[in-house]
C-alpha cells in the first residue's frame, strides 16, 4: 500500500500531454479576448465620458427639501394644464407612471392623482444625451418635478 500512496517517479518527469496543452493554450487564448473585449469597452466608455454636458445643471437628484431655506416653485397642477399655458415653462410635480427610452428620446408619463401627462425628453441644443439617459434611470413612483 506504500507503493501506491506515493507518486511514482515516471510521472513526474513526463512532460504535459497534447490534451493539457492545448487545454492550456485556449485558456490563454479566452484570457486575451477577455482582456481585449474590457479595453475596447473602457475605450467606448472613456469616449463617450468625454462629451461635455452642457445640460448638467438642469437634471439630477435634489437635495432633501427642508425648512432651512425655501425655493419658490409655482407648481402647476396636471389637472390644470391646458393649451393657454402650452408656451410657458412652469413647474410639474408628480409620480413617475412610467417611462421609455429609445434612442435620443425618453417618453414618460407624470400622475398626480388621478391625472397624468406625458412628456417627452430628446436630444437638442439645450438636451445633452446623459440627461435622457438619466431620465430613464428613474424608478417607478419616484417623485419629479419637471420644469
Amino acid at each position: 500500500m506504500a507503493k501506491d500512496d506515493a507518486p511514482s517517479e515516471g510521472a513526474e518527469t513526463q512532460p504535459p500531454s497534447k490534451k493539457a496543452l492545448k487545454k492550456q493554450a485556449k485558456e490563454q487564448e479566452k484570457a486575451a479576448k477577455k482582456s481585449a473585449k474590457q479595453s475596447a469597452e473602457n475605450a467606448n466608455k472613456a469616449d463617450g465620458d468625454g462629451e461635455v454636458d452642457y445640460s448638467q445643471d438642469k437634471y439630477g437628484k435634489m437635495e432633501m427639501l427642508q425648512s432651512s431655506e425655501r425655493k419658490v416653485r409655482n407648481l402647476t397642477r396636471v389637472k390644470d394644464l391646458t393649451p393657454e399655458v402650452a408656451n410657458q415653462n412652469i413647474w410639474i410635480r408628480g409620480r413617475l407612471h412610467t417611462s421609455r427610452a429609445k434612442g435620443k428620446q425618453c417618453f414618460f408619463v407624470l400622475r398626480q392623482q388621478q391625472y397624468t401627462v406625458q412628456c417627452l425628453v430628446a436630444v437638442s441644443e439645450t438636451v445633452s444625451k446623459s440627461m435622457v439617459k438619466f431620465c430613464a434611470a428613474v424608478t417607478k413612483e419616484s417623485l419629479l418635478d419637471v420644469c
